[in-house]
């Protein structure tokens, strides 16, 4: 039995922008590390990475209802987190929550 589509709504859930994922990487060329390069950082292993805030990524505003502050430039990796999709369903299982 699959839960209601409303129980996706990314800004009731963020989940993948709060605690699930302890990293997202970014490749040099994405138009996010260009037009935000304040909101990337380079690990030890010369790898980028969209800054955190705690545990949390460092764009995402509010505790509910969630919102990007970058939703129209995010990066790719968000852009490939599809409501309910498995990534979704992921991060919502690690932070406690139904899927």
């Amino acid at each position: 039995m699959s839960l209601p589509a409303e129980v996706y709504d990314c800004r009731t859930c963020g989940a993948c922008c709060r605690e699930a994922f302890d990293v997202v990487e970014v490749e040099p060329e994405d138009p996010f590390v260009v037009e935000r390069p304040d909101l990337v950082e380079e690990t030890p292993f010369l790898r980028l990475t969209v800054k955190r805030a705690g545990p949390r990524c460092a764009c995402l505003v509010g505790d509910g209802p969630y919102t990007c502050a970058v939703y129209a430039i995010r990066p790719r990796p968000c852009r490939d987190v599809e409501p309910g999709g498995e990534a979704c369903t992921f991060a919502r299982g690690r932070v406690g929550l139904p899927v």
